[in-house]
């Protein structure tokens, strides 16, 4: 799986989505789901031991520049990991790119 944060979509006045989302199957699926805020997706990323140390400073740093991030090397995750997040199907992975 690949992972890939989105940060700083603002979809209503003061409001900011976090958006993390996995691409599965060579990029034929993908599984995201959004998060109020930088420190809750942070906290399920290590309650779920989805990425690193060193990926999740870097999608930290990119978060807070306003830039998306995608793991530049695919991540093993289990189906039970991507139901602690809550990642839900996606019906078109196009519009996860980062």
């Amino acid at each position: 799986m690949t992972p890939v944060c989105d940060g700083g979509s603002q979809l209503m006045v003061d409001v900011d989505l976090v958006r993390f989302a996995v691409v599965v199957d060579g990029g034929t699926a993908a599984f995201s789901c959004s998060y109020d805020s930088w420190a809750k997706l942070r906290m399920e990323l290590l309650r779920a031991n989805v990425l690193s140390p060193a990926y999740l400073s870097q999608a930290e740093d990119k978060f807070y520049r306003g830039e998306s991030w995608r793991s530049p090397d695919t991540v093993p995750m289990t189906e039970e990991q991507m139901k602690e997040m809550k990642l839900k199907r996606q019906p078109d992975q196009k519009a996860i790119s980062a």
